[in-house]
């Protein structure tokens, strides 16, 4: 998440506001004005993108394809694989063994979200010259599906010095700092994963500055609020309450395309 962060200036540098007058019926379009070339508005009918979400809970990947309504407003299937860690979560590591890996003490799961929203983005206003940035409202709403992963951890028999490490789903009950010898590859527990259904609903600011006619780049801004049918357990009820919703600020980075199909 710092690297997407890190990532964030090389997008926005050279975004600066604009005004400019558009030319009609003789020498150049708007779109000669924004991009600099000679020809024709085109009306683009597709849109599709990719994107990198950095949030308040966690991080995640997504894409989106859709259709022009018309000129200023697209609507469009988004898809998004985002991971949420609890507030609470510390890393530690066992203070005798530095080789295992490090755990988090009372974490029973870990917490992805699959969701898939119907987006409708709206320009608010217009890219009118080079250089200049295209500003959207987005609303999404849809289905958000939880998949709550348990955590294995190694641990280590019987006592310090161990004898030998066996891999075990975490048990609050049973485990302690003194016998947790590190957690165990993320595989474990896949086949042992509960699905949680939830809805989303999502609202953003979109930021769209590319200079090629027909590809897109762009940041977004907005927040989230992911609800499920009953409340998710990341960290073991001994040490804080399970969430029924979260809601999160997010910042999202993408790259796309806006194309006309015959």
């Amino acid at each position: 998440m710092k690297l997407l962060f890190a990532l964030v200036p090389l997008f926005v540098w050279g975004l600066p506001n604009s005004l400019a007058a558009q030319v009609r019926d003789g020498i150049s379009t708007g779109k000669d004005v924004v991009y600099g070339e000679d020809g024709v508005d085109v009306l683009y009918s597709h849109t599709s993108g990719i994107h990198l979400i950095a949030h308040s809970q966690g991080a995640g990947i997504g894409a989106h394809y859709g259709l022009f309504l018309n000129a200023k407003t697209s609507k469009s299937i988004n898809s998004d694989l985002v991971f949420f860690k609890h507030e609470k979560e510390e890393k530690t590591s066992n203070p005798v063994y530095n080789d295992g890996l490090p755990y988090v003490f009372g974490k029973l799961h870990s917490f992805l979200v699959f969701r898939i929203n119907i987006e409708t983005r709206k320009e608010l206003t217009p890219k009118l010259r080079q250089g200049a940035v295209r500003v959207e409202r987005i609303f999404r709403y849809g289905i958000g599906l939880g998949l709550e992963k348990p955590v294995y951890l190694e641990i280590g028999y019987p006592e310090i010095p161990y004898d030998y490490l066996a891999t075990e789903l975490y048990n609050p009950n049973e485990h302690f700092y003194n016998d947790i010898y590190g957690r165990s590859p993320w595989v474990n527990g896949l086949d042992e994963m509960n699905v949680i259904p939830g809805g989303n609903l999502n609202y953003a600011l979109g930021f769209e500055y590319g200079d090629v006619r027909g590809v897109t780049r762009h940041i977004e801004l907005g927040t989230s609020l992911d609800v499920f049918v009953r409340p998710v357990e990341i960290m073991a009820v001994q040490f804080v309450e399970s969430q029924l919703f979260f809601l999160s600020l997010y910042l999202k980075i993408g790259l796309g395309a806006n194309w006309t199909q015959k």
